[in-house]
């Protein structure tokens, strides 16, 4: 179960935490300021009716790098405690500029044998990716691989706030995975549709768009690739509820706090 706690956590926030590869030529993001400084979103994540943890978003601060506007952002991922066989900590690092694409990512996770880390620099003006993984402890690297890229690419976290910056229009995308060091296809269907929304954390329904695909790779315990999200029907486009389809059932993702200036909830009429 904790194998498994840790392989659907990697692929929640847009379900993937490895990184994808996206042609980014005449992408005009729909919702450009969906990335918002101070934004901290919460989200409970559950097998069937059973809560399994926590996973909290933030949006750090803004700065410029090389002329270009970059945003940190910062995901920590807890399980609950108390539940047989798991035990989750890990925290992940991505810095996403304006175009919703990433400059850098690092992530830390704690395992029974210790904390490991994994980091990816993205240096698109000689067309490489610098992917290192190790233990914490001494700061110890036991892989090391350069990956050529010819665009701009996304890594797991800021995926998330890509699909955010895209929502709300009829499009379908085909994007390039990178997951434990394999390339595969996963398909994003965007769509323009109002849908009604409830969650425990609103008393009312809340004004959605939808969102779907198909991840390009099956997983462990029968992932079949498909996962589905609802996000609102708004600029700030913020995921409300996801769902991943398993052959033992679904996980579920559903928002249960935030704090974002001058926003709530927009109610479905």
């Amino acid at each position: 179960m904790k194998i498994f706690w840790r392989f659907i956590v990697s692929i929640l926030v847009l379900l993937g935490f490895g990184f994808t590869q996206i042609n980014f030529n005449n992408q005009e993001p729909v919702n450009k300021n969906a990335l918002k400084t101070g934004e901290e979103l919460t989200y409970v994540v559950k097998y069937l009716f059973i809560p399994l943890g926590e996973i909290k978003l933030k949006t750090i601060r803004k700065y410029n790098k090389d002329g270009k506007v970059i945003f940190e952002t910062r995901a920590d991922i807890k399980s609950y405690e108390g539940l047989p066989f798991v035990d989750l900590e890990s925290i992940y690092s991505s810095h996403v500029t304006g175009d919703y694409y990433s400059e850098f990512f690092f992530a830390i996770d704690k395992y029974s044998y210790g904390w490991t880390f994994t980091k990816y620099d993205f240096d698109y003006r000689k067309g490489f990716i610098v992917a290192q993984r190790g233990f914490r402890d001494g700061w110890v690297i036991h892989y090391h691989d350069t990956i050529k890229i010819k665009q701009p690419v996304q890594d797991g976290l800021s995926i998330f706030y890509f699909a955010r910056g895209f929502a709300r229009q009829e499009k379908s995308m085909e994007i390039l995975t990178f997951f434990k060091e394999n390339l595969t296809t996963t398909k994003i269907n965007f769509y323009k549709d109002s849908y009604p929304v409830k969650i425990d954390a609103v008393d009312y329904e809340i004004d959605c768009v939808r969102l779907d695909g198909v991840l390009g790779y099956t997983g462990i315990f029968g992932l079949t690739g498909k996962y589905e999200g609802y996000f609102t029907n708004d600029e700030a486009a913020i995921p409300i509820k996801a769902s991943l389809k398993v052959i033992i059932g679904n996980i579920n993702v559903e928002l249960k706090s935030w704090k974002r200036n001058d926003w709530k909830p927009p109610r479905k009429i």
